[in-house]
């Protein structure tokens, strides 16, 4: 019964943190709405497996290091800010370019990103993103019993993983969706920028909190 409360509360939590608006969540909606639905459920497996890993090391106890080595804590936020900085000035970098070219329709449908590529994007911007960490943490710290079996502890990673991939499978398809990228169609000029602007401040706020 304690077996079956812990994944429960795991579940709800899990939950809410997931649907937390983000750079993993504005990724794949961006991925979404600029590609397609096979495309984008790329970077739902993405998320999913850095997911995964962050579980890995809560249940492993690895991410107390961070509570006695706040510098290691500092150090990742320093590289994922700098990493979603990247994808924020790349985005409206792009943008800019695009838009200078006058073929924004044409680059868009004719330049799409491998589905290998958008994996390992999405991989790496859950795995840097200190915010994901932090919930881990957080999770680990409230919801967890003091003496855990490795079954238990698989079974609260796949439940997160679960969690992750079917949220961002949903967002893959409902973005990716005809009525979703007409409206996306019109205003992509404005979006774009508003995409990037987003990734900058989240990396900004990643480095600086």
């Amino acid at each position: 019964m304690e077996y079956l409360l812990v994944l429960l509360h795991v579940a709800l939590i899990w939950m809410l943190a997931v649907a937390t608006p983000g750079a993993n969540v504005l990724l794949t909606i961006n991925t979404a709405l600029n590609y397609d639905r096979k495309i984008a459920a790329f970077s739902a497996f993405g998320v999913s497996c850095a997911t995964l890993l962050w579980s890995f090391f809560g249940g492993s106890g690895l991410v107390i290091l961070f509570s006695h080595f706040p510098q290691l804590f500092g150090l990742m936020k320093v590289v994922g800010g700098s990493y979603l900085l990247y994808l924020g000035m790349r985005q409206i970098y792009l943008t800019r370019k695009i838009k200078r070219l006058g073929e924004l329709t044409e680059i868009n449908q004719t330049v799409s990103p491998s589905k290998r590529k958008v994996f390992i994007s999405a991989f790496i911007t859950s795995i840097l993103n200190p915010k994901t960490g932090f919930f881990v943490v957080s999770l680990f710290s409230v919801s967890m019993p003091e003496n855990m079996s490795a079954t238990m502890i698989l079974a609260i990673m796949l439940t997160m993983a679960s969690i992750t991939l079917s949220w961002h499978l949903f967002l893959a398809t409902a973005f990716s969706h005809e009525s979703a990228k007409s409206v996306y169609a019109r205003i992509s000029g404005v979006m774009d920028y508003v995409t990037g602007g987003l990734f900058t401040i989240f990396g900004i706020k990643v480095m600086t909190s």
